[in-house]
C-alpha cells in the first residue's frame, strides 16, 4: 500500500514515535486506527439508538399516543428558563 500524507501529520507521527511512546510509524497508526474504530462504534451504536428511537415514536404516533406540539414546546419553554436561571 502506498500511502501519502501532509508533512504536518508525517511530524506529528514521527514526534510520537521519537518521545519513546510508540516504538514505530506501526505503532501509532495501530493505536490512531484503534481509537478510530472505537469512535466509529460509537457513532454506530448512536445511529442504532436513534433509529430504535425513531421507531417506538412512530409507532406511538400511529397508535394515537401523541402529545399536542403546543405541550412540548411549553415543556421546553419551561427546561430552558429554568436551565438558563440555574435551577435545574
Amino acid at each position: 500500500m502506498n500511502v501519502s500524507m501532509s508533512e504536518q501529520n508525517v511530524e506529528r507521527i514521527q514526534s510520537k514515535v521519537d518521545s519513546g511512546r510508540y516504538s514505530s510509524v506501526d505503532d501509532v497508526l495501530d493505536s490512531a486506527l484503534g481509537l478510530l474504530d472505537k469512535k466509529d462504534q460509537a457513532l454506530e451504536r448512536e445511529l442504532a439508538e436513534m433509529h430504535e428511537s425513531v421507531r417506538r415514536g412512530t409507532e406511538q404516533a400511529d397508535a394515537g399516543q401523541v402529545v399536542p406540539a403546543s405541550e412540548v414546546f411549553e415543556g421546553l419553554r419551561r427546561r430552558n428558563t429554568a436551565l438558563s436561571d440555574g435551577s435545574t
